[in-house]
């Protein structure tokens, strides 16, 4: 928020990714400091809109909560994107999209068989 060269540089590098499946989440911080700040809320809400990801800002500094929140929706979107990714693996490997596809599951090994 107190930098414009920093949102200039985010614009950019969200360009670079924009089409791959990495989760994008933005965070401005330094809210608290309003008499420094160079990029608008509006500005950084667009760009979220434009990434199609989450916008937050929040005072690193002075405020734990909101951090911890941003930091959990991030954990959320990375989790969400490595089942989507194993998911869309197994559907090329298996050449099938069902949703009704039941994962192979290992049962017991073969040192635990009883020996004939």
């Amino acid at each position: 928020m107190t930098d414009r060269r920093s949102f200039a540089y985010l614009k950019k590098v969200g360009q670079l990714i924009a089409d791959s499946d990495i989760p994008v989440y933005v965070v401005a911080n330094k809210n608290d400091m309003v008499h420094l700040r160079e990029v608008s809320a509006e500005e950084g809400a667009m760009l979220a809109r434009d990434f199609e990801c989450g916008f937050s800002e929040v005072a690193a500094a002075e405020q734990v909560a909101p951090v911890a929140v941003v930091f959990q929706e991030i954990c959320r979107a990375v989790l969400a994107a490595r089942r989507k990714s194993k998911h869309s693996l197994l559907e090329r490997m298996l050449g099938t999209r069902s949703s009704n596809l039941r994962l192979y599951v290992r049962g017991k090994s073969d040192s635990a068989l009883p020996k004939d």
